[in-house]
């Protein structure tokens, strides 16, 4: 779901490029801005979000990007919005659960959300890293066009609708229509797919270890090959999932039968699967 010109002003996103040194003396900030002593990082900007509403957080979000490329925000509250349009090498870190879209439009940033998450995140990324320690509600990952997304656990419906490019992992199951209307890129599902999985997909490929509740329109599943399993193991090691040679061969795929399925063409086209 693409946000329009005015909600992006609203919610005050972030569009820039690289770092710039900027100095401020508005000493609002001090009520929500303290040097961390967090051990992970000594050098990491603590930011207090229990008191500010989504726009006044992207605001300030946006003034300590300038200064420091490396940001801990504690008291989230489920805030929705949380971490929206961010551009530029900054990792960020939130200790707590967000709501909808975090980490949408995001591009280059690193994201780690030590909880659970509303809808749509990572909604629309074109780049850079979401990881997510918890579940993740409906949506996950609409529309992104390159990056990497990550669920440690559980996802609703539609994971992946619409996604162009980029890879989504979920450690857990993932519900019904994931992967609907997906136009290329990779979902890897370590758990169950819910029903009607790879609706009216165009391309792209979907991984799965468990179940596979049925197949939605245009969608067919297939033996993974020797290809698959190597790529399923880099990606997967990459981000600390361990799993034996056995798991691995559990894997099966869901492609597109046809690169046009609503056009008459319904004739089976066997490498339409575009990664």
């Amino acid at each position: 779901m693409m946000l329009n010109k005015s909600l992006q002003v609203k919610l005050g996103f972030m569009r820039y490029e690289g770092i710039v040194m900027v100095k401020t003396n508005d000493k609002s900030n001090n009520k929500i801005i303290k040097k961390s002593n967090d051990s992970r990082d000594n050098k990491a900007y603590e930011l207090d979000f229990s008191s500010v509403t989504p726009r006044e957080a992207n605001q300030k979000l946006k003034e300590i990007i300038r200064e420091h490329n490396n940001i801990i925000i504690k008291n989230p509250n489920a805030m929705h919005y949380l971490v929206a349009g961010v551009i530029g090498d900054v990792k960020i870190e939130i200790d707590g659960s967000a709501g909808y879209f975090v980490g949408t439009m995001i591009n280059k940033a690193k994201l780690k959300i030590n909880g659970n998450v509303g809808w749509f995140a990572g909604d629309n990324m074109t780049g850079g890293e979401i990881i997510i320690d918890g579940s993740a509600g409906d949506g996950a990952g609409q529309g992104i066009y390159d990056g990497t997304l990550v669920v440690r656990k559980n996802a609703g419906s539609r994971t992946g609708e619409i996604m162009k490019n980029g890879t989504i992992i979920i450690g857990g199951d993932s519900g019904f229509m994931s992967g609907i209307f997906m136009m290329g890129g990779r979902i890897i599902v370590l758990g169950d797919l819910g029903k009607d999985a790879g609706e009216s997909i165009i391309r792209g490929t979907i991984y799965v270890r468990g179940s596979v509740s049925s197949l939605g329109q245009n969608a067919k599943l297939l033996d993974i090959d020797d290809n698959d399993k190597k790529e399923l193991k880099t990606l997967l090691s990459n981000y600390d999932f361990v799993l034996d040679d056995d798991d691995y061969d559990k894997f099966r795929k869901i492609v597109p039968k046809s690169k046009r399925p609503f056009y008459g063409h319904d004739e089976e086209e066997e490498n339409c699967s575009c990664i």
